[in-house]
């Protein structure tokens, strides 16, 4: 028998929809059946995002809101809930793509980084977990990287800020699976999207390296020998908020061709 995944009935809101990975998780969802809200701060990208889901025969709102704006959060949870219906899966994938030098990280990083990465993701869960409740379960998954995992000199405080929600992640599963609500991180390795155009080009700034050069060592780092791609991250996504996963609570799960070199 063949095995499928169908989220008819379920709605989701992801973070950082308009483009990349949230833009991915947001397709994946949707084709699955899933009612889709995204979330973001650029409105114009996000509506051709939702409008995407949409010409593919699925349900997609457009949420434009700068998350790091107080009272952002709970209005993006309550407008999915008005216009989808509900609320079952929260997926926080919104982040900045800022590279600092941890020896000269500033304020101005760590506050950007912690207000987006962690700050914005916890009021979420704090205004998402009750909808999930009263549905009788969900599924949150946070969308971290590698940066918390092993070292780079590039990440000052981005791996601050995935570092502070890996605890977070493990206590908050405890805390809500007697509601049936599941919490798993998703660790992207170097994935296919503007941000890794960006980033390559902020490290070789950095470096004086060419920005061809950053792009060869960084493929040679992978062992399964490809960069990632969105649709990676987004099926993995898509099978964590199904309940072919439905045992599976406070993991993270690395996407990255054998990139992370650390036992875990």
């Amino acid at each position: 028998m063949a095995v499928s995944i169908d989220l008819s009935g379920k709605c989701a809101l992801v973070t950082g929809g308009s483009q990349g990975i949230g833009r991915g998780c947001g397709e994946w969802l949707a084709r699955a059946g899933a009612a889709v809200a995204l979330v973001a701060r650029n409105g114009k990208n996000l509506e051709e995002a939702a409008q995407g889901i949409r010409k593919g025969g699925g349900r997609a709102e457009a949420l434009a809101a700068d998350l790091t704006e107080p009272g952002r959060t709970e209005w993006a949870a309550e407008e999915t809930v008005k216009r989808l219906g509900g609320l079952d899966f929260l997926v926080n994938v919104a982040g900045t793509a800022r590279r600092s030098d941890p020896a000269e990280t500033t304020d101005d990083d760590i506050d950007l980084s912690i207000n987006l990465k962690v700050r914005a993701a916890v009021r979420l869960v704090r205004a998402a977990v009750p909808h999930m409740k009263a549905r009788g379960g969900g599924s949150i998954i946070f969308i971290l990287g590698l940066a918390h995992l092993q070292t780079s000199v590039w990440h000052g405080s981005g791996c601050m800020s995935n570092g502070m929600l890996v605890p977070y992640k493990h206590q908050l599963a405890r805390r809500v699976a007697p509601w049936k609500i599941r919490v798993n991180a998703v660790n992207p390795g170097v994935t296919e999207t503007p941000r890794m155009s960006l980033q390559e080009r902020r490290i070789a700034e950095m470096t004086g390296k060419s920005v061809d050069d950053v792009a060869r060592e960084r493929l040679a780092s992978i062992p399964l020998g490809r960069f990632g791609r969105v649709d990676d991250v987004a099926k993995l996504v898509l099978f964590l908020c199904s309940d072919l996963a439905g045992h599976i609570t406070g993991e993270s799960i690395a996407v990255d061709g054998g990139e992370t070199n650390a036992v875990r």
